[in-house]
């Protein structure tokens, strides 16, 4: 439609140079109608051949309109042979990125949080025909944003302000199945969600913090009991081991003669040095 207006434009414009050449000094107009007719079926010729040719880019797909009235199928990547008096509008394939920076949102705990989000998007192919005619170019706007804010909001409202922080991974994935699904009647198709921050009164954050530290505390605790457990009962069986050893050592004792029994351990135990000095006899040593 484009190319056909501007051969329009073109042929005004030949007439007009036809016109202005064919007067003379005098002011008298001779019109060439032989040239002139030339001029303008060759501007005519150019433009309607033109007219006919459309190019789609990579990445997208055209949309071909007569009158208003839209065709049922797309046209891929590429060039065209179309109708003269039709319109290709293009329609990006590519993956979109929608922004919501400082979005508000409640949590559980009825405490305002405030994020920024990302979302990466696309249109799906088969569908662009249905997107064109109730949305054109602007479903980013008037399906995708509410949609994640909305969702967002529903996501948060099933945590409290603590698993916003501690499981930002898993409330990631939660919003992105929520979009998938509500997103999958409107023909979108959602690549990827970030969510790059949490933010809280200074007071709340503080308390959080407080909060994760004392739960932190709390494990260490209970693991050096644990500890501390394990350790006492190794003494205990440790302390039992060498009551056991001793008992059967008595019994060894008793069993065994006696004094001749403790004389024999004394001398397994000497070193071989006499004493000194001594006021009385060498208990395991007699001499004749």
């Amino acid at each position: 439609m484009f190319l056909l207006i501007a051969s329009t434009l073109m042929l005004l414009i030949g007439l007009a140079y036809a016109y202005w050449k064919s007067t003379p000094q005098s002011g008298t107009v001779h019109l060439n109608l032989r040239k002139s007719a030339y001029v303008v079926g060759s501007v005519l010729a150019i433009g309607f051949v033109l007219s006919m040719f459309a190019q789609v880019p990579a990445g997208s797909v055209g949309v071909q309109t007569l009158f208003g009235q839209i065709q049922d199928e797309p046209l891929p990547e590429g060039a065209h042979l179309i109708n003269p008096l039709s319109k290709v509008e293009e329609m990006s394939l590519q993956t979109f990125k929608a922004s919501l920076p400082k979005e508000s949102a409640g949590t559980k705990d009825l405490q305002v949080i405030h994020t920024d989000l990302a979302v990466n998007w696309r249109i799906r192919r088969d569908s662009v025909i249905s997107i064109y005619r109730n949305y054109r170019n602007g479903i980013g706007e008037t399906i995708l944003l509410p949609v994640v804010s909305e969702s967002l909001r529903a996501v948060t409202a099933r945590h409290d302000s603590e698993e916003l922080l501690t499981k930002r991974d898993a409330v990631s994935a939660e919003l992105l199945a929520e979009l998938r699904s509500k997103l999958n009647p409107h023909h979108i198709d959602i690549v990827g969600v970030a969510i790059t921050n949490f933010g809280f009164s200074s007071e709340y954050q503080q308390a959080i913090e407080a909060k994760v530290v004392a739960a932190q505390k709390k494990l260490k605790a209970e693991q050096d009991l644990q500890r501390i457990e394990v350790e006492a009962k190794s003494r205990i069986a440790q302390a039992e081991g060498e009551a056991k050893a001793i008992s059967i050592q008595s019994q060894a004792i008793q069993s065994g003669g006696g004094a001749n029994y403790v004389q024999l351990q004394a001398i397994q135990k000497w070193d071989g040095k006499l004493p000194t000095t001594t006021t009385t006899a060498i208990p395991f040593l007699s001499l004749k």
